[in-house]
Protein backbone atom coordinates (compact mmCIF):
# COMPACT_ATOMS: atom_id res chain seq x y z
CA UNK A 1 0.00 0.00 0.00
CA UNK A 2 1.01 3.54 0.00
CA UNK A 3 2.11 3.61 3.44
CA UNK A 4 4.67 1.23 3.23
CA UNK A 5 6.31 2.49 0.22
CA UNK A 6 5.25 -0.30 -2.39
CA UNK A 7 4.10 0.89 -5.49
CA UNK A 8 1.21 -1.50 -6.74
CA UNK A 9 1.02 -1.72 -10.92
CA UNK A 10 -2.11 -0.01 -12.17
CA UNK A 11 -4.21 -2.44 -14.51
CA UNK A 12 -4.29 -1.35 -17.23
CA UNK A 13 -7.83 0.10 -18.32
CA UNK A 14 -10.26 -0.04 -20.89
CA UNK A 15 -11.35 3.01 -22.52
CA UNK A 16 -13.53 4.02 -25.39
CA UNK A 17 -10.97 5.05 -27.43
CA UNK A 18 -9.48 1.69 -26.88
CA UNK A 19 -13.10 -0.08 -28.07
CA UNK A 20 -13.89 2.28 -30.73
CA UNK A 21 -10.24 0.88 -32.39
CA UNK A 22 -10.92 -2.86 -33.02
CA UNK A 23 -11.55 -3.33 -36.23
CA UNK A 24 -14.54 -5.15 -36.05
CA UNK A 25 -16.07 -1.78 -34.55
CA UNK A 26 -14.54 0.44 -36.20
CA UNK A 27 -16.08 -1.85 -39.13
CA UNK A 28 -19.88 -1.39 -37.97
CA UNK A 29 -19.67 2.27 -37.21
CA UNK A 30 -18.73 3.01 -41.01
CA UNK A 31 -21.65 0.76 -42.02
CA UNK A 32 -23.93 2.23 -39.44
CA UNK A 33 -22.69 5.71 -41.06
CA UNK A 34 -23.59 5.17 -44.30
CA UNK A 35 -27.08 3.18 -43.58
CA UNK A 36 -27.57 6.89 -42.13
CA UNK A 37 -26.56 8.62 -45.45
CA UNK A 38 -29.14 6.05 -47.16
CA UNK A 39 -32.16 7.12 -44.80
CA UNK A 40 -31.08 10.83 -45.24
CA UNK A 41 -31.67 10.24 -48.73
CA UNK A 42 -34.73 8.47 -48.71
CA UNK A 43 -36.18 11.06 -46.05
CA UNK A 44 -36.22 14.00 -48.48
CA UNK A 45 -37.61 16.90 -47.15
CA UNK A 46 -37.33 16.60 -43.38
CA UNK A 47 -34.51 18.27 -40.79
CA UNK A 48 -31.88 15.27 -41.99
CA UNK A 49 -32.30 16.74 -45.60
CA UNK A 50 -34.03 19.25 -47.84
CA UNK A 51 -33.66 20.33 -51.09
CA UNK A 52 -35.44 24.45 -50.70
CA UNK A 53 -34.30 26.77 -53.60
CA UNK A 54 -31.20 24.71 -55.45
CA UNK A 55 -29.86 24.54 -51.86
CA UNK A 56 -29.89 21.50 -49.79
CA UNK A 57 -30.64 21.78 -45.77
CA UNK A 58 -30.47 19.74 -43.16
CA UNK A 59 -27.84 18.68 -41.05
CA UNK A 60 -27.00 15.75 -43.41
CA UNK A 61 -27.17 17.48 -46.45
CA UNK A 62 -23.44 17.02 -47.54
CA UNK A 63 -23.96 13.25 -46.44
CA UNK A 64 -26.98 13.29 -48.90
CA UNK A 65 -24.62 14.33 -51.77
CA UNK A 66 -22.59 11.66 -50.87
CA UNK A 67 -23.98 9.24 -53.79
CA UNK A 68 -23.37 5.27 -53.38
CA UNK A 69 -23.53 4.45 -49.85
CA UNK A 70 -25.21 0.91 -50.08
CA UNK A 71 -22.26 -0.64 -51.67
CA UNK A 72 -19.83 0.02 -48.82
CA UNK A 73 -22.22 -0.51 -46.20
CA UNK A 74 -22.87 -4.04 -47.81
CA UNK A 75 -19.00 -4.52 -48.02
CA UNK A 76 -18.43 -3.31 -44.20
CA UNK A 77 -20.67 -5.44 -43.00
CA UNK A 78 -19.16 -8.14 -44.98
CA UNK A 79 -15.29 -7.76 -43.82
CA UNK A 80 -17.02 -7.16 -40.13
CA UNK A 81 -17.28 -10.73 -39.91
CA UNK A 82 -13.57 -11.47 -40.50
CA UNK A 83 -11.44 -7.84 -40.07
CA UNK A 84 -8.08 -9.73 -39.99
CA UNK A 85 -8.56 -11.03 -42.89
CA UNK A 86 -10.13 -7.84 -45.11
CA UNK A 87 -8.17 -5.45 -44.10
CA UNK A 88 -7.60 -3.99 -47.05
CA UNK A 89 -11.86 -2.58 -46.58
CA UNK A 90 -9.88 0.05 -44.85
CA UNK A 91 -8.52 1.25 -47.31
CA UNK A 92 -11.63 1.79 -49.24
CA UNK A 93 -12.93 3.63 -46.03
CA UNK A 94 -10.29 5.80 -46.18
CA UNK A 95 -11.10 7.03 -49.52
CA UNK A 96 -14.99 7.12 -49.31
CA UNK A 97 -14.79 9.61 -45.66
CA UNK A 98 -11.61 11.41 -47.36
CA UNK A 99 -14.43 11.72 -50.44
CA UNK A 100 -17.00 12.40 -47.90
CA UNK A 101 -15.07 15.39 -46.32
CA UNK A 102 -13.93 16.71 -49.49
CA UNK A 103 -17.64 16.61 -51.15
CA UNK A 104 -18.84 18.57 -47.61
CA UNK A 105 -16.69 21.17 -48.26
CA UNK A 106 -16.96 21.62 -52.05
CA UNK A 107 -20.89 21.78 -52.08
CA UNK A 108 -20.88 24.53 -49.21
CA UNK A 109 -18.82 26.52 -51.60
CA UNK A 110 -20.45 25.88 -54.82
CA UNK A 111 -23.34 27.28 -52.51
CA UNK A 112 -25.42 23.99 -52.37
CA UNK A 113 -25.87 23.33 -49.12
CA UNK A 114 -25.53 24.94 -45.50
CA UNK A 115 -22.79 25.23 -42.89
CA UNK A 116 -25.12 22.79 -40.71
CA UNK A 117 -24.90 20.17 -43.35
CA UNK A 118 -21.33 20.69 -44.32
CA UNK A 119 -20.07 20.53 -40.34
CA UNK A 120 -21.58 17.35 -39.08
CA UNK A 121 -21.23 15.02 -42.10
CA UNK A 122 -17.29 16.61 -41.77
CA UNK A 123 -16.95 16.27 -38.73
CA UNK A 124 -18.27 12.66 -38.13
CA UNK A 125 -16.55 11.44 -41.36
CA UNK A 126 -13.50 13.20 -39.60
CA UNK A 127 -13.75 10.81 -36.37
CA UNK A 128 -13.99 7.56 -38.80
CA UNK A 129 -10.59 8.30 -41.10
CA UNK A 130 -8.74 8.69 -37.27
CA UNK A 131 -10.08 5.47 -36.30
CA UNK A 132 -9.61 3.79 -39.45
CA UNK A 133 -5.85 5.28 -39.59
CA UNK A 134 -5.47 3.25 -36.40
CA UNK A 135 -6.41 0.19 -38.29
CA UNK A 136 -4.27 0.86 -41.31
CA UNK A 137 -0.84 1.71 -39.28
CA UNK A 138 -1.20 -0.11 -36.58
CA UNK A 139 1.50 -2.42 -35.74
CA UNK A 140 0.75 -5.65 -36.44
CA UNK A 141 1.77 -8.49 -33.95
CA UNK A 142 3.45 -11.57 -35.71
CA UNK A 143 1.35 -14.68 -35.08
CA UNK A 144 3.46 -17.48 -34.04
CA UNK A 145 3.79 -20.28 -36.93
CA UNK A 146 2.43 -23.86 -36.23
CA UNK A 147 3.82 -25.58 -39.53
CA UNK A 148 0.28 -25.70 -40.89
CA UNK A 149 -0.80 -23.19 -43.35
CA UNK A 150 -2.87 -20.71 -42.58
CA UNK A 151 -6.37 -22.18 -43.44
CA UNK A 152 -5.87 -24.85 -40.68
CA UNK A 153 -4.22 -22.62 -37.91
CA UNK A 154 -6.80 -23.02 -35.00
Amino acid sequence: MASTGEVQPIAPQSSVLQTLRQPRIVLILLATWDIVGIIAQLLSGTFLFDMENHEASGILAGRAFDASMIVPAIVYIYAARDPKRYQQVFWLALVEQVAVVLSCFYHRGAGDITWAGTIVPAVISGGLIFLVFFNLFQPRQEVPSSGLPPTYRA
